[in-house]
């Protein structure tokens, strides 16, 4: 299979190599400039060419990206501060506000994963499909004879077979709103950007959207008894897809913010693997020394994506630095 993040380097190396010219103009005002874009590919492309100064990144997206751009792009070894933003609990999903029957249920299925250790076996199988995999996820893997890539139905081309799962007792028969137009409709419709290895990303092979989110997505689907529809979009569309009624929920590598929590139905945490979560920035490796704290990227040209946690990030202990 091909590596999605192993094409896009080689396209964007070899852009680099043609030459590009540099666009840095925060340096000389002493503001830093925050840029926001709607895809990482944007974002990597202009790192690679002299674009911007920096990309802020959860660690490992970071460290996928480095490891895979031939030595061109390093880690800062500079992290955000997280605990300032309370407990951290890997990725939620997220529904309409007042859905609260419809995340009710989610929480119940996603809590049985979590406690079964599938939501870690599918971690691992989307971390080995995206070329991400560690020995830790080659070993999680093994001969797993739940997995089956060939299943193929009308709504997705690709599946996990979770007929030999267990699954959690639910009592639906009180479900109003969303849950009950997905019960009826029998169409679980979910939002994501597919542009976030291992959760969610595209198969250069066939189109297909893959990744352990989209896995505990079909599962959720297969415990309502429904079909699982993924629509794909930029990642700062996915929420207002949820608020507008366009799908009935999103998976999508949201992580917890007070105001997503203000404005939508969050779902509880859920975790892949043991790592420990952390964000920072990559930066050019011939840079990589100059950076030693977060105030050494103030006045610099920062590029994150729009709506996402490390823009917050950039923001709060950045940004916010200016003039001190």
């Amino acid at each position: 299979m091909k590596k999605l993040l192993t094409i896009l380097l080689s396209l964007i190396l070899m852009c680099s190599l043609v030459g590009c010219s540099s666009n840095k103009n925060s340096e000389e005002s002493g503001k830093t400039n925050l840029e926001l874009v709607t895809s990482l590919d944007q974002a990597i492309l202009a790192l690679s060419t002299g674009k911007c100064d920096a990309l802020a990144l959860d660690g490992t997206t970071a460290q996928n990206y480095v490891d895979q751009s031939n030595g061109q792009f390093a880690m800062s070894g500079v992290n955000f501060d997280l605990t300032m933003y309370g407990d951290y609990e890997g990725n939620v999903a997220a529904a309409k506000k007042g859905e609260t029957s419809l995340i009710t249920a989610v929480n119940t299925i996603i809590n049985f994963a979590m406690e079964k250790e599938y939501y870690k076996l599918w971690t691992a199988i989307a971390k080995i499909q995206s070329g991400t995999e560690d020995d830790a996820a080659l070993a999680i893997v093994g001969d797993t004879p739940i997995y089956n890539n060939s299943v193929v139905d009308e709504t997705y081309t690709y599946l996990l077979d979770s007929s030999s799962l267990e699954k959690p007792t639910l009592d639906l028969s009180n479900a109003d709103g969303v849950l009950a137009s997905v019960l009826q409709k029998g169409v679980l419709t979910i939002a994501t950007s597919p542009d976030y290895p291992a959760n969610e990303f595209i198969n250069m092979d066939d189109g297909a959207v893959y990744g352990c989110e989209m896995m505990l997505a079909k599962y959720v689907a297969d415990c309502l008894g429904v079909a699982l529809k993924i629509e794909s979009m930029d990642f700062n569309a996915v929420l207002t897809a949820v608020d507008t009624g366009k799908v009935d929920m999103t998976f999508s590598g949201l992580g917890w913010k007070a105001d997503r929590a203000e404005a939508f139905e969050l779902s509880v945490g859920y975790v892949g693997d043991d790592e420990v979560t952390f964000h920072t920035l990559i930066v050019p490796a011939a840079d990589a020394d100059k950076y030693k704290t977060l105030n050494d990227f103030v006045g610099k040209h920062i590029i994150a994506q729009a709506s996402s946690l490390q823009q917050m990030y950039v923001e709060d202990q950045i940004v916010a630095l200016e003039g001190e």
